[in-house]
């Protein structure tokens, strides 16, 4: 993201900024000096339609607790967990936690909690905690959100399931080669964030259904992150007529048992996505010993070395 400027012509720095508590400097916390920076991450982007001037990170003293955790664990975590409840944040807004990520708690007013734990995280509340990291990770390579209410040509998006309990939904899934948090997308789009012609990438996706105001479009009844890897294939995507082949793995913060309701797997089409590219796959060179090397034939060590990418 480029330097931008204010009506004074100063520049502004970028990147989401945001007040840190330090637990570690007092009992009920202080403030330190400076403020954390985020950059490119799906909470930023959010950040463009949410006031998130009640965001506030807590972060946690790894100590509390420390000298009864092999005495009393239980009690232990109780006194770790019960630090929170001290915190003074030095202002009149009444806050609550949004979601972590690590030894970072994230509060906020009430319209934050509403507009983003209870959206996320709205069948599995206790997931904010989980996978709140999904909302703060930078996606230096690209990230964007992508609104085609304008010109009225929506992100086409087809959700797979290859863990599905219906072998039907398998089937359609291998079809397109999809597998455990892994998907495709079109070439075209992926450019946008940065990614690499043929090569996988990791990325953070957010839909939320306050963007759904077309009745028209076939949308998802509930919000949520997605997490993964895509390759970038047409013809898989454009020449199928999609952008998107989402794999329903990807998708976190709703129970399992709760997407055949929510998310079922088929066609939709998207007027807004929020989308994040964390990193493009590199080749690597590998040196292994000649141990490794006889478990495996060279063509399946080539296959997976090539091709494996971590997220």
């Amino acid at each position: 993201m480029s330097n931008q400027k204010d009506k004074n012509n100063l520049v502004i720095e970028p990147g989401l900024k945001i007040p840190v508590i330090d637990l570690s400097l007092a009992e009920s916390g202080k403030y330190l000096s400076e403020p954390e920076t985020i950059n490119d991450s799906l909470l930023e982007l959010l950040g463009e339609e949410h006031d998130l001037s009640s965001l506030v990170i807590v972060k946690l003293d790894k100590n509390r607790g420390k000298q009864l955790q092999f005495e009393d664990p239980a009690k232990a975590a109780k006194v770790y967990l019960n630090q929170l409840d001290k915190v003074e944040f030095g202002d009149n807004i009444k806050r609550g936690v949004i979601f972590s990520s690590g030894k970072s708690v994230y509060f906020g007013n009430k319209e934050l909690i509403d507009n983003i734990r209870h959206q996320f995280f709205k069948t599995q509340p206790d997931h904010c905690c989980r996978y709140g990291s999904l909302l703060v990770s930078s996606c230096l390579e690209g990230a964007a959100i992508f609104d085609t209410s304008k010109d009225d040509s929506p992100i086409r998006l087809k959700v797979v399931d290859s863990q599905s309990d219906d072998p039907n939904e398998r089937k359609e899934a291998a079809d397109f080669f999809t597998g455990d948090c892994h998907g495709k997308i079109s070439p075209q789009l992926a450019r946008e964030v940065g990614a690499k012609n043929k090569r996988p990438f990791q990325f953070r996706m957010a839909w939320m259904t306050g963007w759904s105001k077309e009745k028209s479009h076939s949308t998802p009844g509930i919000s949520f992150l997605a997490k993964g890897t895509f390759l970038p294939n047409q013809t898989l995507t454009e020449d199928r007529g999609y952008d998107i082949v989402l794999d329903r793995s990807s998708i976190k913060g709703i129970a399992k048992d709760k997407l055949n309701e929510t998310v079922p797997c088929g066609d939709y089409q998207l007027p807004k996505l929020a989308l994040g590219n964390r990193a493009n796959a590199e080749l690597q060179k590998y040196d292994n010993s000649w141990q490794f090397s006889i478990w495996f034939s060279k063509k399946a060590i080539a296959s997976e070395l090539v091709a494996g990418f971590l997220y």
